[in-house]
Formats: structure tokens, C-alpha cells, sequence
């Protein structure tokens, strides 16, 4: 099941019907255990820990330093706090991959 225009998202529920299709599993299984997968990686990153993919990438939590911006629309400074955001990094193996290599 391939999108057909590029600007086009690919859902969880289009991973879970390409998986299905490829291992022969249910939908129902397959979305059990991606939904699984992603709610362990959330509570780990949320502990402070790497999760690593191997030949797809990691994912680990970065921390924005709190600094000052400007309101576009007023021109006037404004405090942004220190924030914690999540970072992905693709591994070799994936860039080769959507780089066509």
C-alpha cells in the first residue's frame, strides 16, 4: 500500500496493513504491537533514555536552552523557557536508503 502523491503521510494505520500484508499477521496483532513499541519508547524517553533502532535511528530527549525571542508582530523581546523536546537521529543505514544509495 503506497501513497501516491509524496506530500502524502503515511498513517499508523497504513503501517499496520503493509506489516500485516508482509509478515501474514492480523491487523489487530500488528497494531498491538507497534502500539505497545511506541508507548515503551515514550515512557523510556521519558525516563531520560536513549532508544536506539538499529539501522533506522535513535531517538533521545534534547533540551532547548531557555532564551530570549521577538514577537514578529510587536517587535518586543520575550522569554523562552528551557524546554525539553524530543530529537531523532536516522542512522547511516537509513539515509543510504531515502538517498537512493
Amino acid at each position: 500500500m503506497r501513497k501516491t502523491e509524496k506530500d502524502e503521510a503515511v498513517t499508523k494505520s497504513d503501517l499496520v496493513a503493509i506489516v500485516a500484508t508482509r509478515t501474514g499477521l492480523s491487523k489487530a496483532a500488528v497494531e498491538n504491537v507497534l502500539c505497545q513499541a511506541l508507548n515503551a519508547s515514550g515512557k523510556e524517553l521519558r525516563s531520560g533514555h536513549k532508544v536506539t533502532l538499529t539501522g533506522f535511528g535513535a531517538f533521545y530527549v534534547g533540551v532547548r536552552k531557555a532564551h530570549l525571542a521577538v514577537n514578529p508582530k510587536t517587535r518586543e523581546p520575550v522569554s523562552v523557557p528551557e524546554k525539553r523536546a524530543v530529537v531523532f537521529r536516522a542512522s547511516g543505514k537509513l539515509k543510504k536508503l531515502v538517498d537512493n544509495k
